[in-house]
C-alpha cells in the first residue's frame, strides 16, 4: 500500500499530461492576445444511441475489465460510453487501482497518447494479450500509465473511409485471445455502432440549419443576425445536437474595433460572412460577431479565424479575433467564456497599446 501511495503523484501528472488543455488563440492587428486558462468545466453525459446495448452484450462475454466507445477528431480521443464488466468488480481484480478505471466519460485525450491512435491503423480489428510486452516503447509507456495489459479493438469508419472513434476492450490483467473469436464479435458490433455514428453525424447538417433559422426569431435589427439571445439560443442547440456523437465544435469571437456607422457595420459583417464561408453567424455585441463552427476540426477553425481576421483588416477594420475549441462535451457556455474572454484581454491590450 506504501508502495501504491508512493507512485500515485507521478501517475496524477501523467495522465495529467494526456488531457487536453484547451487554448485560445487571439488574432490582432497590433498585438498577439495573452492564451487564457481554460475555465472549469461541468461535463455532459450525452449517450452515443446504440453505444450502452452494444457495450452491456460484451460486458457479459467477459475476457475484459471495460468496454468503450470513443469519438476521434483531428487532435483528440475523448469517449462517449464506458461501461464496467462483472470481471472488473472480482475482488482479485485490479481494475479499481488503475488511472483507466478513474477515466470520466467527456475527457478529452491527446490523440497521439491514446492506444486507440497508435493501435487502430485500418478497419481490422485488434486483439493485444499484453501490453507491456509490445516492442514499441511509447505504447508500453501509454499501457503503464493506464495500468493496462489487454486490450481488443476496431475502428468506427465513415462510408467514405475516415476514422470515427472506436470500439475497445480494456483490461488490467492479460487476455486471452483464443477465449473468444473476438474479431467476428468486434466486427459485428462495429459494423451497427459505425452505421449508427455515421447517419447521426450525417443528420448534423440539416438539424443545425434549423437551429439557425430558429435562432433568428430573436435578432439583431441592423445586421439581420441572431442576437446575443439567438447565439445563446444557437450554442444549447448545438450542445445538444454535437455532445450524443462527440461531434466536434470550435467557437470564434470577433471585435470589429470602432465602427461609426450602420453602413460600416454591415459592410464589416458582409466581409466577415464571405470569408468564414459554411458557419453560423451572430452578433453577440455592439462590435462583436460570434462564429459557431459546429463539426469543424481545430485546423479548419483556425483557418477561418485567420480568413475572416484578414478579409477584415484588408477592408480596413481594425479588429481581434479569438478562437478556441470544445473541450471534449463541455458546456458551449463554457467554451465561449473562454473565448470572450480572451478577447477581453486582447482589447484592453489593445488600450494600454494607445494609450502609452
Amino acid at each position: 500500500m506504501r508502495q501504491m501511495e508512493s507512485q500515485a503523484p507521478a501517475a496524477r501528472g501523467w495522465v495529467d499530461e494526456l488531457v487536453i488543455a484547451p487554448s485560445v488563440q487571439v488574432l490582432d492587428t497590433r498585438t498577439a492576445g495573452p492564451s487564457l486558462p481554460a475555465v472549469g468545466s461541468v461535463w455532459s453525459r450525452g449517450t452515443l444511441p446504440g453505444a450502452d446495448a452494444a457495450l452491456a452484450l460484451l460486458g457479459s462475454l467477459g475476457g475484459v475489465d471495460a468496454w468503450a466507445v470513443t469519438r476521434i477528431t483531428e487532435d483528440t480521443w475523448t469517449g462517449l460510453a464506458v461501461q464496467t464488466t462483472p470481471q472488473a468488480a472480482d475482488p482479485a481484480s485490479r481494475w479499481t487501482r488503475t488511472r483507466a478505471a478513474q477515466y470520466e466519460v467527456g475527457t478529452p485525450i491527446s490523440r497521439d497518447r491514446s492506444l486507440c491512435h497508435h493501435l487502430l491503423a485500418g478497419p481490422q480489428p485488434i486483439t493485444v494479450s499484453d501490453l507491456r510486452r509490445s516492442p514499441e516503447p511509447d505504447l508500453r509507456r501509454i499501457a503503464d500509465g493506464w495500468g493496462l495489459h489487454g486490450y481488443l479493438g476496431i475502428a468506427l469508419m465513415s462510408p467514405d473511409g475516415r476514422q470515427l472513434g472506436s470500439l475497445a476492450g480494456l483490461s488490467a490483467s492479460p487476455v486471452d485471445p483464443g477465449d473468444r473469436d473476438w474479431s467476428q464479435l468486434l466486427a459485428v458490433q462495429a459494423t451497427a455502432l459505425q452505421a449508427s455514428l455515421s447517419a447521426d453525424i450525417a443528420a448534423l447538417d440539416g438539424k443545425r440549419r434549423d437551429s439557425f433559422e430558429r435562432s433568428l426569431e430573436s435578432h439583431d435589427d441592423v445586421t439581420r443576425l441572431p442576437n446575443r439571445r439567438g447565439w445563446a439560443a444557437l450554442l444549447a442547440t448545438e450542445e445538444k445536437l454535437a455532445t450524443p456523437v462527440g461531434d466536434p465544435v470550435g467557437l470564434a469571437l470577433v471585435d470589429l474595433g470602432v465602427v461609426r456607422t450602420v453602413r460600416s457595420l454591415r459592410r464589416a459583417v458582409s466581409v466577415a460572412r464571405e470569408a468564414a464561408g459554411d458557419v453560423q453567424f451572430a452578433r453577440v455585441g455592439p462590435r462583436q460577431l460570434g462564429i459557431l463552427a459546429g463539426g469543424h476540426q481545430t485546423s479548419q477553425v483556425a483557418r477561418v479565424s485567420n480568413l475572416v481576421q484578414a478579409r477584415l483588416e484588408g477592408a480596413g477594420f481594425r479588429t481581434a479575433t479569438a478562437h478556441t475549441m470544445r473541450s471534449g462535451v463541455e458546456p458551449l457556455a463554457t467554451t465561449w467564456a473562454r473565448a470572450e474572454n480572451a478577447l477581453v484581454l486582447a482589447r484592453r491590450e489593445q488600450a494600454l497599446g494607445r494609450g502609452r
